[in-house]
């Protein structure tokens, strides 16, 4: 099992701050460029990004399988395809990714998993939904000790879940949504209705 995460080349700056760090090798790699950088946060750690002309596949890196090789290993099992609405991992032949999820921040909403209709149908309520441009929208129960009240989407062919908590918007840094006047719970389900579409491709 292992995980990446994908985001705009316009924050690598971001990441780089976030981990502390400090560039250790940089070479191209299946059509693109792999950095790898030291971290100071945390300080045993490698955090390693592979970048496309748009979007970027990033993840942290831990002894002892940290090396070159190890991340060039992990970075070559899928081929990407980086375009300007977005970029795919396309597993060929060696690997199942029909159990794979994708989790994404989203500045000022929360936290973003999406999953195969397929493999996730048993979390979609048995009743309707609120109707949005991209499919329907459900208010989940909140867990104990939950900041916001969750909300799931379900689309043609995916299943979302979204995870509301108190963060600053990308417009508005260092002032959270709360702080705002904006009730996390609404500014998810804000960002949901203006979602257009969303689609998981097998």
């Amino acid at each position: 099992m292992w995980a990446l995460e994908l985001a705009p080349m316009s924050s690598l700056g971001s990441g780089v701050h976030s981990v502390g760090g400090r560039e250790r090798e940089r070479f191209s790699l299946a059509g693109g460029e792999l950095v790898i950088y030291d971290c100071t946060e945390p300080n045993d750690a490698r955090w390693a990004a592979w970048l496309g002309p748009w979007h970027m596949a990033h993840g942290m890196f831990y002894a002892p399988t940290w090396e070159t090789a190890d991340i060039v290993e992990v970075f070559s099992r899928v081929a990407w395809n980086d375009t300007p609405e977005g970029m795919t991992a396309d597993p060929g032949q060696r690997f199942d990714l029909s159990m794979a999820m994708y989790m994404q921040t989203v500045a000022g909403v929360g936290t973003l998993e999406v999953q195969s209709k397929r493999t996730a149908a048993e979390l979609i309520p048995k009743w309707r939904g609120y109707e949005a441009t991209a499919g329907e929208i459900w208010r989940l129960e909140a867990v104990p000790d939950a900041e916001a009240q969750p909300l799931l989407m379900v689309t043609d062919s995916a299943v979302v879940t979204l995870t509301p908590w108190d963060a600053p918007r990308e417009a508005r840094p260092g002032v959270s949504v709360r702080a705002a006047g904006i009730a996390p719970e609404d500014a998810a389900a804000t960002f949901l209705t203006k979602v257009k579409r969303l689609d998981w491709r097998a």
